[in-house]
């Protein structure tokens, strides 16, 4: 059985967080799901409720500005804030457990952004982590003009919101997953010129800290991503030498990998590492392995 809840905490500065649990009835292993930028937590719901069948029960928090939970649309003050409250939703989560279990994290898109960040910053937290399409550079680069104008307008008026500029058709192969997402309420196509500056400060970031992950990582990448930039991804994952670093590149297969049409298979995948990484010993070296 899968127990479904929902719950809420408190943000930096009050503001409400909404989260959902797909809860199993006796977990070996406990995971948290990081969203990426426009959606939020309900959308892992067929992904949630799979794990937790396989005894992995899965928690997922809407970001700030983001589907149930307050603050302006795709805004934050600083992505510093992000990290702070992931780690208020780890204390939450750890404290639903009567009995400890190995905790992990999954991030995707601009979540996995914030899955290494925090990684980088709040070491010891994860068991591991497994980093889903993150949004270490966007697949086509940005404009100098419009990069120059979210500098600017990052100054003057933060909070201006304007479009994201993504295209739910490049999400997914599976035309239910693109239709439903265009009709889904929760949803918003924004971004301010604050979330903008600061995300890519974030990954400059994440570039220069990467010697600070201490846990093991496992990345899946898009082999037909045209959101972000796949092969930066592989570059980054290949320059941590602290600890192992998997890479899973997928071809063919679009930015949303939990929400592709080989779907199955990733949720297995996923699945498997989890529980394997729940029992064993950490180790040191990299890999690389390319998906057919």
């Amino acid at each position: 059985m899968v127990r479904k809840s929902d719950g809420v905490i408190p943000g930096v500065n009050d503001v409400r967080l909404s989260y959902r649990a797909w809860e199993a009835t006796d977990p070996h292993a406990a995971l948290i799901v990081v969203h990426g930028l426009g959606e939020h937590a309900g959308r892992y719901a067929g992904f949630g409720v799979r794990m937790a069948e396989a005894g992995i029960s899965t928690f997922a928090m809407d970001l700030r500005g983001h589907g149930l939970s307050e603050g302006r649309r795709g805004h934050a003050p600083s992505f510093d804030v992000y990290l702070q409250e992931l780690d208020r939703f780890r204390r939450e989560v750890e404290g639903l457990h009567h009995t400890p279990v190995p905790l992990f994290l999954l991030g995707h898109s601009m979540g996995g952004l914030i899955a290494l960040r925090y990684q980088e910053e709040y070491a010891g937290r994860f068991r591991a982590a497994i980093i889903v399409s993150p949004w270490l550079a966007t697949a086509m680069p940005v404009p100098r003009l419009r990069a120059a104008a979210a500098n600017l307008f990052s100054r003057v008026m933060p909070a201006l919101p304007f479009r994201s500029g993504i295209n739910p058709d490049h999400l997914s192969r599976d035309r239910a997953i693109v239709d439903a997402y265009r009709a889904d309420p929760l949803v918003h196509s924004t971004i301010t010129p604050r979330l903008f500056t600061e995300a890519s400060a974030a990954m400059g970031l994440a570039l220069q800290r990467s010697d600070r992950i201490r846990e093991p990582l496992i990345f899946m990448l898009a082999g037909d991503d045209r959101i972000v930039d796949t092969a930066r991804s592989v570059c980054f994952a290949r320059a941590i030498t602290a600890v192992h670093a998997d890479v899973r590149v997928f071809p063919g297969e679009y930015h949303e990998l939990l929400n592709e049409l080989g779907r199955a298979e990733i949720h297995r995948l996923v699945r498997d590492w989890i529980l394997e990484m729940s029992t064993v010993k950490r180790e040191t070296t990299n890999s690389v392995k390319r998906e057919t």
